[in-house]
């Protein structure tokens, strides 16, 4: 398609346009890395790493086929491992890029090398990024964006060949999450609308349709759908206006203003169908219709989920902010009047534009500070959760014990099952490296509680001299100790928190023997530590 949107590519700057393309991506991608170097594994990598250690591709993924994703998260599980997280925030910056990478190409054919850098920044500048951004696993969001603009841009040349290429890009969205049915959805209502012959069809839509609906015949799994349109319609409503105030760098009056502009440019496109232009038409309807097949099967799929997932999450922010962004290139189809009229403006209208995303990117910058902080706490925490459950030791643990990793339960069991295969993520991991908050502390010791128990045995005849017990005894995992009280008394038995995780009742001289550790990969070793009520003694077991 040559020249679609009335611009001509060969406009003196568009070099200079492409290299400002280049550097907005490249410095982005770079800050980003900067930004996450101290992040770790983190909610959803914990279940692919737990429940997809090897294999099992077509399993579903909170619903829906994650194949991609999940097979290249295997391929760095078995290469380089799950101790460094670098290489797994590489493969998400990867894919950013991909990302980047067309929508500079797709935009700049139709409307404009300087107009593709404005869309470019939107996209990625999007005040409600953080977590797309730096949080690796997200690329189940940002390489099906990619491949539906990579199908357009297939779409744009007219071969064979690119018709295959679009199919095959089709189908990586499919294979890769439920975003994959949106761009379905938009390539579609494009081939319907342009009326394409059936060999288009065939090439571009049959391949990733036909094997992701016998995916879903023999692996979907049943979810339920709220028949409640009216709160179904509400939530779709306020993920789009959620998607124009992250545009409007998270100012909600900008985004309700937003929010009439972008109604305003549909309503101007729609008065232009009847030119004839079906490529044109069909393309601006499927365009659109990604954000509005989005918004609505979450909220008829997300609307009941516990816990809640509001409309406006940061997630979806970015994904309907970014539909919106490719739907407004693909609406932008200026006549020569058009042009001529608006040619004063052009240059203030850009530089607005230029300012709402830097503002956008301001906010974007304060939430990506934030998000690190909250993993980056989160993270020692985990840790040690990891080295209760590899302390206590398959063999031995409850596998049913929840470890706070995911939003999705990730289980003991299932933890300790995939690194037989994998390896342990705290192999090497130093004591300094380790924490965490009162209630990660809290499930640490339930692993405990719920697994192993102290021995309590009569204490043999002789031995040292016993002396008063010190009012907070930490003993080593394995060790023992004689207890003696003139009367019954209760030893309260702590581990990593502040609450018991064995009491003990001991009157006459007794052996208590604490558990011993299975190997851990890590030079901490976390005591046990004993309470005991004054006048109790003491000695070495």
């Amino acid at each position: 398609m040559s020249d679609p949107g009335g611009i001509s590519a060969r406009i003196p700057g568009e070099r200079v346009a492409t290299w400002a393309a280049a550097s907005l991506a490249t410095v982005t991608l770079v800050l980003l890395a900067l930004l996450g170097r101290g992040l770790w594994f983190a909610s959803d990598e914990w279940n692919i790493m737990t429940e997809y250690p090897s294999g099992h591709l077509l399993v579903p993924f909170n619903g829906h086929l994650s194949a991609v994703p999940v097979a290249l998260y295997q391929v760095l599980f078995h290469t380089t491992g799950v101790v460094d997280h670098l290489p797994y925030r590489l493969l998400g910056l990867a894919s950013l890029g991909v990302l980047a990478l067309a929508v500079v190409a797709h935009t700049r054919n139709r409307i404009g090398a300087w107009t593709a850098v404005l869309a470019l920044a939107a996209i990625l500048w999007n005040s409600s990024g953080s977590t797309n951004l730096l949080f690796p696993f997200l690329l189940n969001f940002s390489l099906p964006i990619a491949s539906l603009v990579i199908v357009w841009w297939c779409l744009d040349r007219s071969t064979d060949r690119a018709d295959a290429a679009a199919g095959a890009a089709l189908l990586v969205a499919l294979a890769t999450s439920g975003l994959g049915l949106v761009a379905a959805a938009a390539v579609v209502v494009e081939l319907a609308v342009t009326r394409s012959p059936l060999r288009r069809w065939a090439l571009v839509v049959a391949p990733g349709l036909v094997l992701w609906s016998l995916w879903w015949l023999t692996n979907r799994e049943d979810s339920a759908v709220s028949t409640d349109l009216l709160r179904a319609g509400r939530y779709a409503a306020r993920m789009l206006l959620g998607g124009t105030t992250a545009l409007a760098g998270g100012w909600t009056p900008g985004g309700v203003v937003l929010a009439g502009l972008l109604g305003g440019l549909v309503v101007v496109t729609a008065t232009r169908w009847r030119r004839g232009d079906r490529a044109g038409d069909g393309r601006i309807l499927g365009a659109l219709a990604a954000p509005a097949v989005f918004v609505a099967l979450t909220a008829l799929t997300r609307i009941d989920t516990v816990p809640a997932i509001p409309p406006d999450e940061l997630r979806y922010g970015w994904t309907v902010g970014a539909y919106l962004v490719l739907a407004s290139v693909a609406c932008w189809r200026p006549t020569p009047e058009d042009r001529q009229r608006v040619q004063g403006f052009a240059v203030p209208a850009w530089v607005l534009g230029a300012v709402v995303v830097s503002v956008g990117a301001v906010a974007l910058r304060a939430d990506l500070d934030r998000w690190v902080d909250v993993v980056e706490g989160n993270t020692p925490g985990v840790r040690m959760n990891l080295y209760a459950s590899e302390a206590v030791g398959a063999g031995r643990v409850d596998p049913d014990v929840v470890l706070p990793l995911s939003f999705v339960p990730v289980t003991t069991g299932r933890y300790l099952a995939a690194i037989e295969q994998l390896g342990s993520p705290i192999d090497g991991a130093a004591s300094t490296d380790f924490g965490g908050r009162p209630d990660q502390l809290d499930v640490a010791d339930s692993v405990v509680a719920r697994s192993l128990s102290p021995v309590v045995e009569p204490a043999p005849p002789g031995g040292p001299a016993r002396q008063e017990c010190p009012n907070d005894l930490a003993l080593p995992p394995g060790s023992g100790v004689v207890v003696e009280a003139d009367r019954s008394v209760e030893v309260q038995v702590r581990r990593f928190g502040e609450e018991p995780v064995f009491e003990v009742t001991v009157g006459a001289p007794s052996v208590l023997r604490l558990p011993a550790d299975a190997p851990v990969p890590s030079d901490l070793v976390v005591p046990y530590r004993l309470a005991v009520p004054p006048g109790t003694r003491c000695a070495p077991a």
